[in-house]
């Protein structure tokens, strides 16, 4: 029953005129009654229909949080798979590079001393003529850990090659002066030897870190 019925009840009660007190009043006390739980149930009723949009805005808002905490699970998920992947990917083309320097380590003095026979002396030797390049290329991309070493055996290079490169124009000098097949002197050849020396502790030095490297690189 609608309020607006109730009060328009209650003003037809209330004219009749016939009406003895008692019941005059008992009316009244009834309509009150009526009236009162008529706006006690819509009072109920709004509040349980504000309850329930509250309790569906929570709902909603849960479901949103349970499909953005799935969303962002599946990421991490993703993630952590893709750089397990990737992790295991550069260790083994670690492993690859660090023996393809190991072999070009190994051939580093051979190939640069018939560099040196080749250029001063107009032999014919097979070499690598970009052994160090590659070499000196690997280390900086993916063995950090032999920087040290590596610097060791770049020095002994630099002074090996700035002493051919001398030869060279000891060479170029000989022949502008008429010298046919000018080759260095026996003086600056006397320092072969010892540069060859210089060349062989950092490499084994490189040589032996690079094999605890490898140790550590299949553990």
């Amino acid at each position: 029953m609608k309020e607006e019925s109730v009060n328009k009840m209650a003003a037809t009660l209330l004219s009749q005129p016939s009406w003895s007190d008692i019941e005059y009043y008992v009316v009244v006390i009834l309509l009150v009654l009526i009236l009162g739980s008529t706006l006690a149930f819509f009072k109920t009723l709004y509040s349980e229909k504000a309850k329930f949009v509250a309790m569906k805005s929570s709902l909603d808002a849960i479901r949103e949080q349970t499909e953005l905490t799935a969303n962002v699970t599946e990421k991490i998920r993703d993630d952590i798979e893709y750089k397990s992947w990737n992790k295991k990917e550069m260790l083994q083309l670690r492993r690859v590079k660090l023996e393809e320097y190991f072999l070009l380590i190994s051939a580093l003095n051979n190939a640069l001393n018939n560099e040196m026979l080749n250029s001063l002396f107009d032999a014919d030797f097979a070499y690598d003529p970009q052994c160090y390049d590659k070499a000196n290329m690997i280390q900086a991309l993916y063995l950090p850990e032999l920087a040290q070493e590596h610097n060791e055996v770049s020095k002994a290079v630099r002074n090996f090659t700035s002493w051919v490169a001398e030869g060279l124009f000891i060479k170029a000098d000989l022949a502008s002066q008429g010298v046919h097949n000018p080759k260095p002197t026996k003086e600056f050849m006397q320092k072969q030897p010892e540069l060859l020396s210089e060349l062989v502790q950092p490499i084994s030095d490189v040589l032996l870190k690079s094999r605890e490297l490898a140790q550590q690189l299949n553990t």
